[in-house]
């Protein structure tokens, strides 16, 4: 009888620079409104192969020249001050969401309040309307975590770019041995799961192997984004 495990490469590196509030040109609206650059965040990976989170971009109008703002993320939040023209333009630091190794899609809200100015002039504007987001890792993982070779696992992903395949290269002693294509990455966080073959060839040999989960249809070390995992294949006796 033969198992395997699989081990979890790759982990988010960096961080951007902190978030902060500045003033853009536009028209002020009656009421203050806020808009994201995102439907769903994910980490950013150049062919080196680092993770870093890139900020959250946000901006709104409709509020009191000069008037104190507090964005908020959950219970994290950033203050400053709108412009004469009632805008703001803010970079949120998602970093916290983008970290974990388990693949899946995070809700999580920004809201604005606008708190006026000194001594009530301009006056507060209150809260604005509420933007719904998602935050996706670049993560994988298998179930069950031992199995035969040829058994049938599933493979959940997360944080790959959307409405494209994912492909998964098996290599065993330096060379590709099978190229899987999984399917298609969901929108907007690019996620995935489905039951494949633990390892797709016929009788693998003993050892290690290793796989590199992709967007490519063809195994390329610098293929972005891309996650690694090892499987280690060994034989197991039964007394009888």
């Amino acid at each position: 009888m033969t198992h395997r495990t699989i081990r979890r490469r790759g982990a988010i590196a960096a961080l951007v620079a902190p978030a902060v509030i500045a003033a853009v040109p536009a028209v002020a609206s009656a009421a203050p409104v806020i808009a994201a650059d995102a439907i769903c965040v994910r980490p950013v990976q150049p062919a080196s192969g680092g993770l870093t989170a890139p900020p959250l971009a946000v901006t709104g109008s409709g509020f009191g020249p000069g008037a104190q703002v507090t964005l908020r993320r959950g219970a994290r939040s950033i203050s400053g001050v709108a412009g004469a023209d009632g805008t703001i333009s803010a970079q949120l630091s998602v970093f916290d969401l983008l970290t974990g190794t388990v693949p899946r899609s995070t809700p999580f809200t920004v809201v604005a309040e606008d708190a006026g100015g000194p001594g009530g002039n301009p006056p507060a504007q209150g809260v604005s309307n509420t933007i719904n987001l998602r935050a996706a890792p670049l993560a994988f993982s298998a179930t069950p975590k031992r199995a035969r070779p040829s058994a049938k696992v599933t493979f959940k992903l997360s944080g790959f770019t959307p409405d494209l395949p994912i492909y998964a290269h098996y290599r065993y002693g330096g060379k590709v041995r099978a190229n899987v294509k999984f399917g298609r990455a969901s929108n907007p966080c690019g996620l995935l799961t489905v039951k494949r073959r633990q390892i797709p060839v016929a009788n693998p040999q003993t050892g290690l192997w290793r796989v590199q989960f992709d967007q490519s249809p063809r195994f390329s070390s610098k293929s972005t984004p891309r996650l690694s995992a090892s499987i280690n294949v060994f034989r197991t006796y039964v007394n009888r």
